[in-house]
């Protein structure tokens, strides 16, 4: 049985970064290959993986460079949430293992894409979602299970934390948040909350969703935070960016 991983990472902002920190605490986990758009970031992760006494990965701004790695087992991408999709893709027809953090998919299309292509290749594409692991939230799962609730018949969740200053400072901290909450409307960002619910209902696993209606409010909290942190709004691009979410 193999006893290490040889893993490549694709996106190195904050999650990324995090993510790497975690997996050269393990010693069952070979760091192979960074990679990301911006040079620093992916100079910053391939000089993590060195000082963790590790040897030095290979480190490029392009994901399909990795694949071309023969010692390459697995594809850990916590990139864009608009790039995902296409690099599991790739991953999974160069026979390595795919996993993602959340989102995935930004459309139907690109989850039948994925789920298909996982079939035909015969190589497991994982979505990361770190509140179904939590400790709360598995706490309560296993007393759900347990019948300490009786039978559940409803349930409520939500992304609740303030991201306004992430969001809004998205050009600055060339943070992909900002382009998604520009260019759409609804929850963006569903899975903390649906990926612990789904386990609690048994949703894909004996039960399942059968409708979907989604609504969503003006952005009155990101233009309030504009108007406070940024003043009066202008016609430069910066500020257009921010104002027609």
């Amino acid at each position: 049985m193999k006893r290490k991983v040889n893993l490549a990472i694709v996106g190195i902002s904050q999650r990324g970064s995090g993510l790497l920190k975690l997996l050269l605490e393990m010693d069952d986990v070979n760091i192979v290959g960074v990679c990301d758009l911006y040079e620093d970031r992916t100079a910053a992760a391939a000089k993590a993986v060195v000082e963790a006494g590790r040897p030095a990965p290979v480190a490029t701004n392009d994901y399909r460079r990795l694949l071309d790695l023969k010692k390459l087992d697995a594809v850990l991408t916590p990139s864009s949430w608009t790039s995902h999709a296409q690099i599991l893709l790739d991953t999974m027809e160069s026979g390595r293992y795919a996993a993602t953090e959340v989102g995935g998919a930004t459309s139907i299309q690109q989850c039948w894409d994925l789920v298909r292509t996982s079939e035909r290749t015969g190589m497991p594409c994982m979505m990361l979602e770190n509140c179904c692991y939590g400790r709360p939230e598995m706490t309560v799962l296993k007393m759900i299970k347990e019948g300490l609730f009786g039978e559940c018949v409803h349930a409520e969740g939500g992304y609740r934390h303030d991201l306004r200053q992430e969001i809004c400072s998205g050009k600055e901290n060339r943070h992909y948040r900002l382009a998604n909450y520009t260019c759409r409307t609804g929850d963006v960002y569903t899975t903390h909350e649906l990926g612990p619910i789904a386990k609690y209902f048994n949703i894909n696993r004996g039960n399942r969703m059968v409708t979907l209606c989604s609504v969503a409010s003006k952005s009155v909290g990101l233009n309030e935070w504009s108007r406070q942190h940024r003043g009066p709004m202008t016609k430069s691009p910066a500020a257009v960016s921010i104002w027609v979410m």
